[in-house]
């Protein structure tokens, strides 16, 4: 695509009908009838589990005395460290997390112990009884000076550091005629998914475990639990099964070690399902990030020179810190701008603060909080639009990315700025005067699919005929609520010219393929691509057995609704293939790597590049400093949508998980206890908040693009904050560099400027 060419804009609309193919899963899961592993009451036996978590946020374990709660009513099973059968430790980058404690906690929730009752409160019970001694260890609170303190794991608090460089960054800020540093703040959020973490494991003496999660990675899963308990890899099974969110935050294990440590013990099914108490002092959180960052650039505006400091909090254990770390990284060499040179540096550390991993956005919507913020800062210092500021140092579709990689968007940068500039949000808002005041701005986001720097990363899928004549698609990825499903499913109406009701999809199964993690926005990528591998080996499988059957020659078969058709007139139902034909025979297999960028020795970066661009109007209330975002206006280039109502359920959904962080959303830990334990204290925005949103989608995709989709899981929450940000200071002349905003801040800083002017 050369960089003039501007694509065509679709504003998509939210009672817009859906392609005419809703697969039978979206129907339940509106009605309620959904069915979540937190719901399996019903299996025979079940047992119900709870885990003992630590009093302290860092103390030696002295004594663990479990012998009066294996005596009480009901109790079937109490386990410890010295109960794991297997390998003590988990985690999917760096295995530094006990399943139980030994000698030592590390976090206020840490597990120490746990058991299988009768009843719930029958386990509650025993956990009472447990007798723990602790000796309290000298807290480590503060990231910044993690490196300084007391180690919390060999080795140092220092768990990674990482840096980019390009050119000389200090003989580029000598040539700037105007630099900006300003230091950064963002918050510990929590995923609030209204599902917490639970799930039920099985035993069975002839294969080992089944486990029914709500989990992110069935495979990844199985592996990790197999070395816990003991058993071969084929002896455990991860159902990942239809999950009331995650967003990240159940990429790593949660309750699975111990429910199946107990059901092993007992032999008996135990479930565990963490009460929102509990979610929310162990649960995982978004890394909150401290940064300083230095911009500067010429007279013109050009972008010159760039350089960041930052320290990420990962709590007491890495989980997916050191690539959060990385993506924050990539985010902040501002790869939707061309900068002279740069050095880009971060500093992963340890400290007693909980845990930290995957979070929507993973790192790149924090850096871009910043990186957006000091464009803005730079052109309020020369003068200069902000907007014209951007327009200045936009890279065109033909260059390469801010680390030298090549990238493929899918619509020019300055295509996408161009239309937020013709946002209806612009015009003024007429409003009472004196207590409000209204502004509007805007920022802009990038954001790569996949796991990015040379990770391993494939996915595989499956097609089939089953038993009742439904055509079976299967794929390893996991469904909480994002529209995979129904996305497969309208993908394959739409190849098929079938019906939803003709069409199985299967997701989450280890015994299935393996399609990698639910992450990264990759699952969309992945089922297009192996979608268009199997769907035709398929077809071709199915008019081969359709033509032993009816003596038609297999190139005059079609596929149509229900079943296979010859010159307009159904002369097999897809139930009498599976009846009549040989359904070994009709199944295709297909694999793909997911694209990585070209020509490299090592794969930097993203390949596959999305933009953002949002718009977002204010109201700040003088009164009491609060600030109520009344709309939002997103300007997208992703590539194809394939289902609508998806694609606008996913950047609606994360800009207002963006619009939490900027404006309410924290988890502050005072003394490395979480300060905030249900969501009467924790305030995500509800339906009152939500702002009125509208999306549009720049596509200029060419029809023989090789890679059309992408998945846009994250984008929406890009831009948000940096969005509302600007928008506040619009209203108010405040720029907040500190999220979520404090309206007792703001407020001051407001009458401050009053008195002043």
């Amino acid at each position: 695509m050369s960089s003039d060419t501007p694509g065509r804009i679709v504003t998509l609309d939210a009672d817009a009908p859906d392609g005419g193919c809703p697969s039978p899963e979206l129907y339940r899961r509106i009605e309620g009838r959904l069915g979540y592993p937190t719901d399996l009451f019903d299996t025979p036996g079940l047992l119900q589990g709870a885990i003992l978590r630590s009093e302290h946020a860092h103390a030696r374990l002295l004594r663990v005395d479990t012998s009066r709660a294996r005596t009480m009513p009901g109790v079937r099973a109490v386990v410890t460290a010295d109960d794991v059968p297997g390998l003590n430790r988990f985690g999917i980058v760096v295995r530094d997390q006990p399943v139980f404690c030994e000698d030592r906690v590390r976090y206020e929730g840490d597990a120490i112990a746990a058991v299988a009752a009768d009843t719930l409160a029958q386990a509650r019970a025993a956990l009472a009884a447990i007798e723990v001694d602790y000796e309290p260890l000298s807290l480590v609170t503060d990231a910044t000076t993690a490196e300084q303190q007391v180690p919390l794991h060999e080795g140092g608090n220092l768990l990674t550091q990482e840096t980019f460089h390009r050119g000389d960054p200090e003989q580029a800020f000598a040539a700037c005629a105007v630099v900006v540093e300003h230091d950064y703040r963002t918050p510990r959020q929590m995923h609030a998914f209204m599902e917490t973490e639970g799930g039920i494991a099985i035993p069975d003496d002839a294969v080992g475990v089944h486990f029914r999660v709500g989990c992110q990675s069935g495979h990844r899963d199985a592996e990790q639990l197999a070395d816990i308990l003991a058993l071969a890899p084929g002896q455990v099974t991860v159902e990942a099964m239809a999950t009331g969110g995650a967003f990240g935050g159940k990429d790593e294990l949660t309750v699975q070690p111990a429910a199946g440590i107990l059901a092993l013990k007992t032999g008996c099914p135990v479930m565990i399902h963490l009460d929102r108490f509990e979610s929310c002092r162990a649960g995982m959180k978004r890394h909150p990030v401290t940064v300083r960052m230095t911009t500067g650039c010429d007279a013109d505006g050009r972008l010159l020179a760039h350089r960041v400091e930052a320290v990420l909090d990962t709590g007491a254990y890495a989980s997916l810190g050191p690539a959060v770390l990385e993506n924050f990284l990539d985010h902040a060499t501002a790869p939707l701008y061309r900068i002279g040179a740069y050095s880009v540096s971060g500093r992963l550390v340890y400290t007693n603060n909980g845990v930290c991993g995957a979070f929507r956005g993973f790192g790149g919507n924090q850096a871009t909080f910043a990186v957006e913020s000091q464009l803005d800062a730079l052109a309020r210092e020369l003068n200069l639009c902000t907007r014209e500021l951007r327009r200045i140092n936009l890279r065109s579709v033909d260059e390469p990315g801010s680390r030298h990689q090549p990238v493929r968007w899918t619509a020019p940068p300055v295509e996408v700025l161009r239309q937020a500039q013709a946002s209806p949000l612009w015009s003024p808002e007429t409003v009472p005067r004196g207590r409000w005041l209204t502004g509007t701005g805007m920022a802009m986001g990038a954001q790569g699919n996949g796991l990015g720097d040379g990770l391993p990363d494939a996915g595989g899928g499956r097609i089939s005929l089953s038993r009742e004549g439904r055509v079976r698609v299967e794929f390893g990825f996991s469904d909480y609520g994002q529209s995979i499903g129904e996305a497969i499913t309208h993908s394959v109406c739409e190849v098929l010219g079938c019906q939803g009701s003709d069409v199985e999809v299967m997701l989450g199964h280890s015994r299935g393929p393996d399609s990698g993690p639910t992450s990264a926005s990759r699952s969309s990528v992945l089922v297009h691509g192996v979608l268009a591998r199997m769907l035709p080996q398929w077809m071709e499988a199915v008019r081969r057995q359709a033509a032993e059957l009816t003596g038609y020659p297999g190139d005059d078969l079609a596929h149509g609704p229900g079943g296979v058709f010859h010159q307009g007139r159904q002369v097999l139902s897809y139930r009498e293939l599976a009846e009549h034909g040989r359904r070994e025979a009709m199944v295709a297999d297909a694999r793909q790597d997911f694209p990585v960028a070209p020509g490299q020795d090592h794969p930097v970066g993203r390949y596959l590049q999305l933009q953002i661009a949002t718009v977002a109007r204010v109201r700040v209330d003088r009164l009491t400093g609060r600030v109520r975002v009344t709309d939002l206006h997103h300007i997208t280039a992703a590539g194809r949508v394939i289902y609508p109502p998806g694609y606008l359920g996913q950047i609606e959904g994360a800009a207002v998980m963006g619009l939490g962080m900027t404006l309410t959303e924290d988890m502050p830990a005072e003394d490395g206890r979480l300060r905030r334990d249900n969501l009467d204290q924790y305030l995500i925005p509800t339906f009152h908040d939500a702002p009125a949103q509208r999306v549009d989608v720049l596509d200029g995709t060419p029809e023989d693009d090789p890679f059309p989709v992408r998945g846009v899981g994250e984008l929406g929450i890009e831009a948000v904050a940096p969005a509302i940000t600007a928008a506040i200071e619009a209203a108010t002349g405040v720029r907040i560099r500190t999220l979520p905003v404090e309206p007792g801040v703001l407020l001051t800083a407001i009458h401050a400027r009053e008195v002043v002017s």
